[in-house]
């Protein structure tokens, strides 16, 4: 059922390969950055120290909730403020580069 299966009535939902792949993913993501994002048995080794660039990136969203969070501080009462984000339009008038 993990990779899409149907199970007929009386089957397991999960196989034998279900559970091991669901366990790989565990196994990846627990090795992942929190920072980068990049696995860290690779990215905190010292023999990688050199062998990594960067990009600087901008997330639009991040960048309009960032500014929104500016509007409502102090003297605003932003105790408890969720602030949400969503593309203007919908995602179908997204500009095509």
């Amino acid at each position: 059922m993990f990779l899409g299966r149907v199970p007929v009535p009386g089957e397991a939902l999960w196989t034998a390969d279900d559970r091991a792949w669901a366990m790989a993913l565990l196994e990846y993501e627990a090795d992942l950055c929190s920072g980068c994002g990049q696995p860290r048995s690779e990215s905190m080794d010292k023999d990688n120290q050199f062998h990594y660039e960067s990009t600087a990136l901008r997330c639009h969203g991040c960048a309009a909730v960032a500014a929104e969070s500016e509007r409502w501080s102090s003297p605003r009462d932003a105790r408890g403020l969720l602030i949400g984000v969503q593309l203007k339009g919908g995602s179908h008038d997204k500009p095509h580069g």
